[in-house]
């Protein structure tokens, strides 16, 4: 009862280095659909996981108290999150999305960095895009992960 109380906050994952975050492959979510306008800007569609049924809320009383919710979220990305979330195929690193931001609209690295870095947590939260750890890594966030349980 304390707990839901003092609203833990979620246990934060392992710090990565400035180097170790560039060496991370973002992937998209499966299941989440996507489409290209004729401006080349992107569209995500977030299927909602509400289902009334289940909840015990029949349609035909629902459909008295107004129109239905919608299935799905749609996310409008700008110019460069399209270009980010095209390249965010799991097979390019940070590093790499970097480098193509920094060629394509002469952004800084270090700007094109911390943009990324911002974003991608955006998105991570979201559930919108994982990431592809290499394995050098995983060790690392094996180590810190069992070092935080011992801590408990």
């Amino acid at each position: 009862m304390l707990d839901r109380l003092r609203r833990r906050k979620k246990p934060k994952g392992p710090v990565l280095s400035r180097s170790e975050f560039l060496k991370l492959k973002p992937v998209r979510n499966p299941i989440v659909k996507w489409e290209k306008n004729e401006k080349g800007e992107i569209k995500i569609s977030v299927p909602l996981g509400q289902d009334s049924a289940k909840k015990g809320i029949s349609a035909k009383v629902l459909s008295k108290l107004g129109p239905p919710p919608p299935k799905e979220r749609k996310i409008q990305l700008d110019k460069v999150g399209s270009e980010v979330w095209e390249l965010s195929n799991g097979d390019r690193t940070i590093r790499d999305i970097v480098d193509a931001l920094h060629e394509k609209y002469k952004m800084m690295t270090v700007e094109a960095e911390i943009s990324l870095d911002a974003y991608f947590r955006q998105l991570s939260q979201r559930g919108l895009v994982g990431f592809s750890i290499p394995e050098e890594l995983r060790e690392k966030f094996k180590e810190e992960t069992k070092d935080k349980d011992v801590k408990k």
